[in-house]
C-alpha cells in the first residue's frame, strides 16, 4: 500500500476520531452538570452536522471545510467541557487561539496547498515500510488518548483549570507520564507526519508540540497549587510527556 493510500485512511480515521471525541464529550459530562435531555438534543445536533459535513466534503472547497470544521469543534468543546473552575491557568483567548494552531497542524498534514517551497520537501524516504511503521504509531497514538481520556474521567477539560472537587489522576497511563494524553496526540501527529514525509508535517508536530508544552506547565502550576506535595510526588515518580527511564 502506498503512503498516499496510508495517509488518506489516516484522513479518514482522524476525522472519525475527532468527531468521537467531540461529541461523547457532550454525553459523558458529569451527570450534575446539564440536563440529559438538553444534551441528548446537543450531541444529535453534533452528529448531524457532522454528517452533513462529511457527505458534502467533495463538494465544498478545503478552505470552507476548514473554517467550519473550527466552527463545530468549537462548538463541541463549548458544549462538552465543565465550566470555569476555581483555579485557572488559562487567559482570555487562549482557546481560540489553539482551534487556531490545530487548524493548521491538520491542514499543514492533509491540505494539499500547503505544500509550498520547502514545506513540500520530503524530510523521509518514500519508502512504503516506513510510511507503515508512521501508520502504526499515529494508530498507537490515537489509543494512548483515548485510553488517557479514559483514565481522567469527568476531570478532562479542554480548559487549563482544576475543577470543584477534582481529583489528582495517577491511575493508567498517569501512572506513568504526568500529560499521556497529549504524548498521544503528539505520536498520533508524528506518525502521520512520516506517513506524508514531507517537511509541513515536521512543522504541523513542531506547533502542536510548542502549544502542548505551554499548556501542560501551565496545567502543573495550578496543579501544584492546589496539591502541593502529592503532586510533588507525583513528579518525582513520572514523566513530563515520555515515562521515566527508570520506571520501565
Amino acid at each position: 500500500m502506498t503512503n498516499q493510500a496510508l495517509l488518506h485512511i489516516l484522513g479518514y480515521v482522524w476525522t472519525f476520531f475527532g468527531a468521537y471525541w467531540m461529541s461523547f464529550s457532550v454525553l459523558t459530562l458529569d451527570p450534575g452538570a446539564k440536563d440529559r435531555k438538553i444534551r441528548a438534543w446537543k450531541f444529535t445536533f453534533l452528529v448531524g452536522i457532522f454528517a452533513a459535513l462529511f457527505t458534502a466534503r467533495n463538494v465544498l472547497s478545503p478552505v470552507l471545510i476548514l473554517v467550519l470544521a473550527v466552527a463545530w469543534t468549537a462548538l463541541g468543546l463549548y458544549w462538552g467541557a465543565p465550566g470555569k473552575g476555581p483555579h485557572s491557568g488559562e487567559f482570555k483567548w487562549y482557546r481560540p487561539l489553539r482551534l487556531v494552531i490545530l487548524a493548521s497542524v491538520f491542514a499543514l498534514l492533509f491540505w494539499k496547498a500547503t505544500a509550498v517551497g520547502l514545506l513540500g520537501k520530503r524530510f523521509v524516504p518514500d519508502v512504503p515500510v516506513l510510511s507503515l511503521i508512521g501508520f502504526v504509531g499515529a494508530i498507537l497514538g490515537m489509543g494512548v488518548t483515548s485510553w488517557s481520556r479514559s483514565a481522567l474521567g469527568r476531570y478532562w477539560s479542554d480548559k487549563v483549570i482544576v475543577q470543584a472537587e477534582h481529583q489528582l489522576i495517577r491511575t493508567g497511563p498517569y501512572s506513568y507520564m504526568r500529560h499521556p494524553l497529549y504524548s498521544g496526540v503528539l505520536l498520533a501527529v508524528l506518525g502521520t507526519a512520516v506517513v506524508l514525509g514531507e517537511i509541513r508535517g515536521l512543522v504541523s508536530f513542531t506547533v502542536l508540540l510548542i502549544n502542548y508544552m505551554i499548556k501542560a506547565r501551565r496545567e502543573e502550576r495550578i496543579l501544584a497549587e492546589r496539591f502541593g506535595a502529592e503532586f510533588t510526588s507525583h513528579i518525582e515518580r513520572t514523566g513530563f510527556l515520555l515515562p521515566k527511564l527508570r520506571r520501565l
